[in-house]
């Protein structure tokens, strides 16, 4: 089992290693994002400098939204070559990272998982951390031989939908509901945008876990923040955030504090709103 989150300084020491050596057992992924797709990430971002050795990856790649999910599920056949594609086969390490926020890292390191790809880390702190070590960047892209042994093996522990959420709310589940939105999100507050929350949802803000430079904080530190903000880590929990991003977050989190699986409904608020009665829309 690989660590949830490994640390620049590891990867560093990677790199130089596949450096001299033929085999790459390690495929870095800039998983830079922009859910609004207002620029392109991999001409304005990942060309211009990257973590060597690593390759650009779209979280838009092989979805199609829908009103209710914007951020819905990758098609299983396409997703499968677009892996490939990356050299990414069964037995290889991933390490993703971002440049700005790390959600998009997080979103990718469920999605692996969810796909059946539990060999999967975050690079702590993203390329601002490696930058602030000092490490060299570059705009080089390496040559890839594209796998062929990469399968999609959906772990349904690790997601829930619209009707798993309707039973936990009517009481015929007992998981918390931990929603990982921060406290001034309109789309919580705001009765122009629909906002609120599912009810009995547990607010835990997804930023609270970061540190200044987007590494993040001890385990202990997430324990008592979970722990101050209602969450019982040795109960069964589900995250939601607005889109299914956010909550990712949670889900790594309680992946370290406590080496568990907690599941992310990944339709979250946009689903919800849409397709609950109004007495289920909880009004913050």
């Amino acid at each position: 089992m690989v660590s949830t989150i490994v640390s620049t300084e590891w990867l560093v020491d990677v790199i130089k290693q596949q450096d001299t050596t033929q085999g790459h057992t390690i495929r870095i992924l800039d998983v830079t994002f922009d859910r609004y797709k207002v620029i392109d990430t991999y001409k304005d971002c990942y060309l211009k400098e990257h973590i060597p050795q690593s390759l650009h990856f779209d979280l838009h790649h092989c979805v199609k939204s829908t009103p209710e999910i914007p951020r819905s599920l990758p098609d299983i056949e396409s997703f499968t070559q677009y892996i490939r594609s990356l050299g990414i086969s069964t037995s290889t390490h991933v390490v993703v990272y971002d440049r700005e926020d790390m959600v998009p890292a997080f979103r990718t390191w469920w999605l692996f998982r969810l796909y059946g790809h539990s060999n999967i880390s975050i690079l702590d702190g993203g390329l601002v951390k490696w930058k602030i070590n000092g490490y060299d960047v570059t705009f080089e892209q390496p040559n890839v031989e594209p796998s062929n042994d990469f399968k999609i093996t959906i772990d349904t522990r690790l997601m829930r939908s619209y009707d798993d959420m309707l039973k936990i709310v009517n009481k015929t589940k007992h998981d918390q509901i931990v929603d990982s939105r921060l406290l001034d999100d309109p789309k919580v507050l705001s009765r122009e945008l629909d906002g609120g929350l599912i009810p009995g949802s547990i607010r835990v803000p997804y930023s609270e876990f970061f540190n200044k430079d987007f590494t993040m904080k001890d385990a202990d530190d997430m324990k008592e923040i979970l722990r101050s903000c209602g969450v019982d880590i040795q109960s069964a929990m589900v995250t939601t955030c607005n889109t299914g991003m956010t909550a990712c977050c949670i889900a790594a989190v309680m992946k370290i504090v406590k080496q568990c699986d907690i599941p992310v409904y990944y339709g979250s608020w946009t689903e919800w709103k849409k397709r609950s009665p109004d007495e289920l829309k909880q009004r913050v």
